[in-house]
């Protein structure tokens, strides 16, 4: 806000004071109603002092007003125009103050842990350290695997894609395979892909990867913009005995 624009002089100030206070003869009543028209300035001063009466109102700033009218009266009349002006403008000043404080704290308090979902991946999502803790009856297979494990860790995620695939055309039940898979598709920005597959783990039920594939499903449901369903799978983790138990309910104070 420009404060200089909003300054009025002394005239203008008396005026608009008498005009609230109903004080002005029919006569000076006319001449004001008529500047008004004609004068935007005027019309914005009246009403900027319009909402300092309204906020004086508040009993905080009615307290700071009875302490500044206790204050001896200067004794001359040029003095105590310029007192009342002064006076005027401090409790301006402090009623400004005062909104300007309660709107930070409603802000702060209604958006002090609101992360967006890009916010909340960045700071929590971390891809997941290899592990096997499952191996097939064919040696084609594992070998494939280990190869898959080895692009994985040197982050190259595309050629560990490839090969998980071509593990999982050969075994759709291969838990490692897609869990990685999963991981993989994250880290490439393929996040519906990344859905599939950590679902699938999930629903075999009998595997160590599945508290795992419920912490990155909440993930992908972030990353697709579904923020409720995410909500909600981190909500089960937090209520249940997971690992990831209180980061998920430090990602729920970020999102609620």
């Amino acid at each position: 806000m420009n404060l200089k624009k909003y300054m009025m002089d002394e005239m203008n100030f008396d005026r608009i004071e008498d005009f609230l206070d109903g004080e002005l003869s029919n006569d000076q009543l006319k001449e004001f109603e008529k500047d008004l028209l004609n004068d935007s300035d005027l019309q914005m001063e009246l009403d900027l002092h319009k909402e300092v009466d309204e906020a004086i109102m508040e009993q905080d700033v009615m307290d700071l007003r009875s302490k500044l009218e206790a204050i001896e009266t200067p004794p001359n009349e040029d003095k105590k125009r310029k007192f009342k002006y002064l006076t005027k403008w401090n409790i301006v000043a402090a009623s400004l103050a005062l909104f300007i404080g309660i709107g930070s704290l409603m802000f702060l308090a209604n958006n002090k842990s609101t992360y967006s979902n890009e916010k909340v991946y960045s700071n929590y999502y971390k891809p997941y350290k290899i592990v096997i803790n499952n191996r097939s009856t064919d040696m084609g297979i594992d070998n494939m695997l280990v190869t898959a494990l080895k692009s994985y860790e040197s982050k190259d995620y595309r050629t560990a894609l490839d090969l998980f695939k071509q593990i999982l055309d050969k075994d759709s039940t291969n838990i490692t395979s897609n869990f990685y898979s999963g991981i993989s598709n994250l880290e490439i920005n393929e996040y519906h892909k990344a859905n599939k597959n950590f679902t699938r783990v999930i629903r075999h039920k009998n595997n160590l990867f599945i508290e795992q594939s419920e912490w990155y499903l909440g993930f992908c449901y972030l990353m697709t913009n579904d923020r409720d369903k995410a909500i909600k799978q981190f909500n089960t983790i937090a209520k249940g005995n997971s690992f990831y138990k209180s980061k998920a309910q430090e990602i729920l104070s970020r999102l609620e």
